[in-house]
């Protein structure tokens, strides 16, 4: 039997600097710890060192991407140089997908696909949802996009024979008759990746991953977990993962292929769990706008500050709407990448009302509601939606944007924090004052 492995890394990091003048000097994090730049020098560096990039498949989100560019040009070609071969697609930033209108869900999708083609002259394949959020109207809009399938965690998928989805290469039929590829990674191969002690990948390939292929008979296994894991997360495990796919599993007898040149001619029929994720086993997404048992203490507070930014973006929808012709507003994808540079200066109000919206959306990352307080990555919302209506600001359109920032305050403050958390907002909001 042929033993073929794909692995997988997922890179992200959210914005943490905003672009408007007035706010550009703002760290969103609390302690004002530069973390895109130390997970670089710590994870992303080392990987591109050890030339495991070419041996791997990855998605590696355009926020992401657009900041190496700032902090290491080099960096940033390293990986560039790679996207077209081994690289898949995402949204080009990190939002719940299924939480947003099918309108904003095509903006970003497409958003991510031009970024891609742009930088490679290739289209991607394969996408990367962010936390695996999928729904039926997210891969009608991917399908519709021109992606062949999607990445996601072997719960999300059932097969039509009730059987485990781990490495289960399945085809969804989607209401409009379309159809689209769902690959689930191997969910035990890919949490001990994650979370395991990363010292003898030896014995990491003869306990775990062999043992495995007696499982699955058809080929390959597909693993795919957070690139951060690698040398941020686990020092030095980004020597680990080196000697994995260069030399360990090959002295295994197991051969790492390219995802991109998956043989997908028979997959089986399945179908997928509605609004589901990997990283939330509990339904209908909750763990970013409301409580479960993904995130520990008092969380009541998610559901408010999530239904802000959500009610922010669309009030923000209805200006440009109101004050854009469909062609203008039909540009906002090929757009996304230049209203995100960090030297970027609305040149017209046109280009400012489109930088609006980008930046309502920036504030709908999934960050800050995926920890159990908002102290975390709040700021991210707060910060960029606040750009959102500085853009407003600049065309004139102060009465409106007066009327949001009033609007969002008050959705905020009805917002039930327990304890320092009551604090702690107050302090978040005291630099949109």
């Amino acid at each position: 039997m042929s033993k073929e492995i794909v692995v997988g890394l997922h890179f992200y990091q959210p914005y943490r600097h905003a672009i408007h003048p007035e706010i550009s000097a703002t760290n969103t994090d609390p302690s004002g710890i530069d973390w895109t730049k130390r997970i670089s020098d710590e994870c992303y560096k080392p990987l591109a060192s050890q030339e495991v990039v070419p041996q791997i498949n990855f998605d590696l989100f355009q926020s992401l991407l657009q900041q190496l560019r700032e902090i290491d040009p080099q960096l940033e070609v390293a990986y560039s140089k790679n996207l077209g071969e081994v690289g898949i697609g995402e949204p080009f930033i990190h939002p719940i997908l299924p939480d947003l209108s099918e309108q904003d869900q095509r903006l970003l999708i497409r958003a991510g696909r031009i970024s891609f083609y742009r930088k490679t002259g290739t289209h991607p394949k394969y996408f990367w949802p962010p936390e695996t959020a999928i729904s039926t109207t997210t891969l009608e809009i991917l399908s519709e996009e021109g992606y062949q399938g999607f990445i996601c965690a072997p719960e999300q998928i059932i097969q039509k024979d009730g059987s485990a989805s781990d490495n289960v290469i399945s085809q969804i039929t989607l209401p409009s008759g379309r159809q689209i590829l769902a690959i689930p990674f191997d969910r035990p191969i890919s949490s001990r990746l994650a979370f395991d002690p990363k010292y003898n990948a030896d014995l990491f390939t003869r306990d775990y991953i062999n043992p495995r292929f007696n499982h699955h008979r058809s080929t390959p296994i597909v693993v795919w977990t957070d690139a951060e894991t690698f040398g941020h997360h686990w020092k030095g495990a980004d020597k680990f993962l080196a000697y994995l796919v260069s030399s360990s599993l090959r002295q295994h007898g197991i051969t790492p292929i390219n995802i991109n040149n998956l043989d997908v001619t028979h997959p089986k029929m399945a179908k997928i769990v509605e609004r589901s994720s990997w990283s939330c086993p509990h339904g209908n997404l909750i763990r970013w706008q409301g409580s479960c048992g993904c995130t520990p203490g008092d969380t009541e507070w998610k559901a408010g500050f999530y239904s802000t930014f959500e009610q922010l973006n669309l009030q923000i929808t209805d200006v440009v709407e109101r004050e854009l012709d469909k062609l203008s507003i039909d540009r906002i994808p090929g757009f996304f990448y230049q209203a995100t540079l960090p030297d970027f200066k609305p040149q017209t109000p046109e280009e400012a009302l489109m930088a609006a919206k980008v930046s309502s959306l920036i504030a709908r990352t999934s960050c800050p509601t995926f920890f159990e307080h908002p102290i975390t990555s709040g700021k991210i919302s707060l910060l960029f939606g606040y750009q959102s209506l500085l853009y407003l600001r600049d065309t004139g359109l102060t009465d409106d944007a007066d009327r949001i920032l009033t609007q969002t305050f008050n959705n905020l403050s009805t917002v039930i924090y327990p304890g320092r958390l009551k604090t702690a907002l107050a302090d978040l909001l005291a630099m949109l004052a």
